[in-house]
């Protein structure tokens, strides 16, 4: 497997297989990520920036091979973030009742004294919130990436060659049969 070409580039085609194996490794990242930001410190949750070019590259590789711009990858991202965040709502008194607790406090406080007296309660408590709230986010993050994921791999790959590249289903070694 090339990972340089997997991840890093954004030119070219990709089949739905190698494209499956790509979004398994990627979110195994995401999820290491997500699981150091609960145990070590929220602020390792930044390191998930480093793996925006990789998810562009992959995703648009996969559009490519269905004939569509990479430009929709934003619609990937958009349904994404919403599916994360509606499952969320509904995984977080389930999975995580102390982090219901925290943001039902937090929604008091916005009620009773303010916008920013919440901002700030909900700034002192972060941590505790991000380590209490990790399995739902975990659960909801795999949840959505996988829907997404599976939304991709099911585009119906070009069998001809097309202003990307050739076709990678039957095609010659190297595009990832």
């Amino acid at each position: 497997m090339d990972f340089r070409f997997l991840f890093l580039e954004p030119q070219g085609r990709l089949a739905p297989r190698p494209f499956g194996r790509g979004l398994v490794l990627l979110t195994g990242a995401c999820m290491m990520i997500s699981v150091l930001t609960a145990v070590v410190s929220p602020g390792l949750n930044v390191l998930q920036y480093a793996l925006v070019f990789p998810y562009i590259c992959l995703f648009g590789k996969r559009l490519h091979d269905a004939g569509l711009t990479a430009w929709l990858w934003i619609a990937f991202l958009a349904g994404l973030g919403f599916l994360n965040m509606f499952l969320s709502a509904i995984l977080l008194p389930v999975l995580s009742p102390g982090a219901f607790a925290i943001q039902v406090e937090v929604q008091e406080t916005m009620q009773t004294v303010g916008f920013a007296a919440a901002f700030e309660e909900l700034a002192l408590r972060a941590e505790e919130y991000a380590r209490l709230s990790a399995v739902t986010t975990l659960a909801a993050f795999l949840i959505s990436s996988a829907i997404t994921g599976f939304a991709a791999f099911r585009l119906r790959s070009d069998p001809k060659p097309n202003r990307h590249g050739p076709p990678t289903l039957g095609g010659p070694a190297g595009t990832f049969n």
